[in-house]
């Protein structure tokens, strides 16, 4: 959901994942933003009457919603997706959401996994995770959130669609935002945005579901390459949006925004805007943000610095997002919990031109949790970035060993990307071959035309540069 800067971290997340004028421009150098001295274990609800999810069977949980008169709740998430496992481990199993089941049947699923290919015909996921109520009778979201949401923020948006379903929503505001998240699930990009419109508009300053729809709002004018309505939304709303996460993803989407803008005063504003927002909520975090949303924000600021050209300050925002996330992953208290900082850890030591201890990180954590795919995937895009060829080539490997779906065919762009730097033309264009087979080889829903295509693009010029 967030965008990532043109460094390092692209290769390291290897990932597909939203007022007045700007004032003067930031100083030179701000302080870095600190973490606390230490940072306790993120609540975990393991005692009874944690929700129990139905797992990659929705037709299975449709059912059985359907048969006992509830809603459906789906949550549409990827084993690469640090936010997602982030929502797994600290938030989807507080008892306060399983308290929820009297009227909701939950269910999860991987979108990489074949399985997920008919829900995601229907219904549109393009940032991970999205989160679903549907009314199973007719197949129709009734609530959707896209990334981080504090435990509150989930729970209202399940009291919302439960609402809807019963009927009983009917203020402007609330109406209109349901509206726009429909159309939104649906791809609707246009309509998604003057239905967040009207939604703002109509809505009085302390509205709960504000910071959504703000998010909302930007997130479908990026997705709609609507460069410049994004940068004017962005910096007339950006004092007003509250939430845990939210004002981070505003600030991101603002500076993406700005990055795809002409050089000029336009982008320049906006980067401002973004920059303001982000440096008072990782100064002042969200009571209720996680470790996930802060270093988030965290990153943003240094992305921002950075096109501001301020250097120093973005290096000092990356140096105190790694001591948040190295506190965070001493107090998990497994390593599928401490996992959920891996991704950003990585990041952060890139950033800092630390890839050693990325490297040694990622190697522990493939010790620790030897079937999954992420940590070879991750230590691959590091080693292939410093230069470790072999090495990177081995990770790598063994990450497309495990993996399936649309993740795996991300793994082989890398790997043909590894064999052509290491002078194996030959072998890259085999892999490039098998990849664009296995994008046209995938279901409806999985498929993506533009990944195709520029798989495409990447196989005719690898034949180029074969000796004839």
């Amino acid at each position: 959901m967030r965008s990532l800067p043109p460094s390092l971290l692209a290769l390291v997340a290897l990932a597909p994942l939203a007022c007045a004028e700007a004032g003067p421009p930031p100083p030179a150098s701000p302080p870095p933003p600190a973490p606390p001295a230490s940072v306790a274990p993120q609540a975990t609800a393991r005692a009874p009457g944690k929700a129990t999810f139905i797992e990659n069977d929705l037709a299975g949980a449709a059912a059985r919603a359907r048969a006992e008169g509830k809603a459906l709740f789906v949550d549409a998430w990827a084993p690469w997706c640090h936010t997602c496992l982030s929502m797994k481990n600290f938030v989807l199993g507080d008892p306060a959401l399983a308290a929820l089941g009297d009227r909701v049947v939950f269910a999860s699923i991987d979108t990489d996994r074949p399985e997920a290919a008919a829900f995601l015909a229907r219904h549109t996921v393009k940032a991970w995770p999205t989160f679903f109520v549907l009314d199973p009778t007719a197949d129709r979201v009734v609530g959707y959130w896209a990334g981080s949401a504090s435990l509150g923020e989930l729970r209202g948006m399940v009291e919302e669609g439960l609402a809807e379903m019963r009927g009983s929503l009917t203020d402007p505001a609330s109406r209109a935002f349901v509206e726009a998240r429909a159309a939104h699930a649906a791809g609707n990009l246009e309509g998604a945005a003057a239905a967040y419109a009207r939604a703002v508009a109509a809505a009085p300053p302390a509205w709960p579901s504000r910071g959504a729809a703000f998010v909302g709002w930007m997130e479908v004018l990026a997705g709609a390459k609507a460069w410049s309505e994004c940068a004017r939304v962005g910096q007339a709303h950006a004092g007003e949006v509250r939430g845990s996460s939210a004002p981070g993803d505003f600030a991101s989407y603002l500076l993406t925004c700005a990055e795809k803008l002409p050089a000029g005063p336009e982008p320049l504003a906006a980067r401002k805007a973004a920059v303001a927002l982000l440096r008072e909520i990782t100064v002042r975090p969200p009571a209720d943000a996680s470790v996930d949303d802060r270093q988030d924000a965290l990153d943003q600021l240094a992305d921002g610095l950075a096109a501001l050209g301020d250097e120093p300050g973005a290096h000092a925002a990356q140096q105190a997002r790694a001591t948040l996330l190295e506190q965070a992953a001493s107090a998990a208290k497994s390593p599928e919990q401490a996992q959920t900082f891996d991704y950003a850890r990585a990041g952060a030591y890139a950033a800092l031109g630390r890839a050693d201890e990325a490297v040694h990180m990622l190697e522990q954590r493939e010790r620790e949790m030897p079937g999954s795919y992420e940590p070879p995937a991750r230590l691959a895009g590091v080693l292939y970035k410093t230069g470790r060829l072999p090495e990177a080539l081995s990770a790598i490997d063994r990450a497309i060993e495990r993996a399936y779906g649309p993740r795996r065919l991300r793994y082989l762009k890398l790997r043909a990307d590894i064999l052509a730097k290491k002078g194996d033309l030959a072998g890259a264009l085999a892999v490039r071959r098998e990849e664009v087979k296995g994008w046209e080889g995938l279901a409806p829903g999985q498929a993506s035309p533009e990944q195709l295509a520029e798989a495409r693009r990447r196989l005719e010029e690898a034949e180029k540069t074969l000796p004839r």
